[in-house]
């Protein structure tokens, strides 16, 4: 082969890897069942003051092996069936915060355990409209719960904040953002290495084969690291990395400044802490526990739930455990998804009574 025949040979390369992708990419959208596909990317949107949220007027159907939802997003951008205005007459309003297990695409919205509690609490308390919104949104950490709150959730007038505190991840995810405490905002400014991180991430989720790509790289990542690598986890390893450290301490901030934001609205705020899987799920615990030891760290059940509980105490607000809740109910292995680690319509309705007597226990102002 001469020099000259080696640009036209590298051009046909890009082209068959070209048409490779196109074809892989139309495949695996075809095929769905996954959070990378287009239409459940489509859900979300990109927003300065707060990073990632909900599209306001988005809506699909997402389908899997274990379940099938509709997922509508009303004006305001959370997922809720009905649009947020004024306030009415002997109305009391909750908002809950938080994560992916707040969102919940596993279940519909009725089974969700935000709707639970919004019947349980109108069947005890017929005298008030009782509305729980739904706020959650996926991948949400502490950090972004507050700027969410603070730029939109702030307006939606509630009387009652409920923060779930997810102590699988959260202390890692709020010490991942812990510079937008100080800058009261997510994106960072055009042509900065931060903001081309941002768009190579968009780019990601908009692609099922990036997405899968990316997924396969962490995975082999966290192979060659050995499994005490898995930051997940390291929240509950008896000798934690100093990022699970700071970020409880960021998490205390972040709620804080919830709850004095809604105290300026004569709000109250209340914490609940949200169990990983395993704390609930004996084999699945005895599986990570054996990976955990096998790299040389100690996976110790309940100690995340400990450290949140310990790091929030001085907030002085209201917290709800759900891990004796939880704990406590026959056949745990049926709370939550086993593809998915999220709960399941039987888990939600758990969780929306333990909600319900937490609530109607809290002393909310009379009207």
């Amino acid at each position: 082969m001469t020099f000259t025949q080696w640009p036209a040979r590298i051009g046909l390369l890009v082209l068959i890897l070209a048409a490779e992708f196109v074809v892989l990419e139309a495949g695996l959208r075809w095929r769905g069942g996954t959070e990378a596909s287009p239409d459940f990317q489509d859900l979300f949107m990109q927003d300065a003051r707060v990073g990632h949220r909900l599209r306001p007027g988005a809506s699909t159907r997402y389908a899997t092996a274990e379940f099938t939802t509709d997922l509508a997003i009303n004006a305001q951008g959370v997922r809720d069936d009905e649009p947020i205005g004024p306030k009415g007459p002997g109305e009391r309003r909750i908002v809950i915060l938080g994560d992916s297990l707040v969102l919940s695409v596993q279940v519909g919205l009725q089974e969700t355990f935000g709707k639970q509690l919004e019947g349980d609490l109108q069947r005890r308390d017929p005298a008030h409209q009782w509305r729980v919104i739904n706020a959650g949104v996926q991948g949400y950490g502490p950090v972004d719960e507050w700027l969410f709150y603070h730029h939109v959730v702030d307006a939606f007038d509630a009387d009652l904040v409920l923060i779930v505190v997810f102590v699988g991840n959260d202390a890692v995810e709020a010490r991942d953002k812990a510079g937008s405490l100080e800058t009261g905002a997510a994106l960072v400014a055009e042509g900065t290495a931060d903001a081309v991180t941002n768009q190579f991430r968009r780019l990601t989720r908009r692609s099922m084969v990036l997405q899968n790509a990316r997924l396969r790289w962490d995975q082999l990542k966290a192979r060659i690291a050995g499994p005490g690598a898995e930051r997940p986890l390291t929240s509950y390893l008896a000798n934690p990395p100093q990022d699970v450290i700071d970020g409880l301490d960021v998490s205390r901030q972040a709620y804080g400044r919830i709850a004095d934001e809604a105290a300026a609205r004569q709000a109250k705020a209340a914490l609940v802490l949200m169990p990983a899987r395993f704390q609930t799920d004996d084999a699945d615990y005895d599986r990570l526990r054996v990976i955990v030891a096998e790299s040389g760290d100690s996976l110790i059940r309940d100690l995340a739930t400990e450290r949140f509980r310990a790091a929030l105490a001085p907030l002085g607000l209201p917290m709800l455990d759900l891990l004796p809740v939880l704990r406590a109910e026959p056949n745990r292995v049926e709370l939550f998804f086993q593809r998915n680690v999220h709960l399941t319509p039987r888990g939600h309705r758990v969780v929306g009574q333990a909600l319900a007597d937490f609530v109607i226990s809290l002393p909310l102002d009379p009207d």
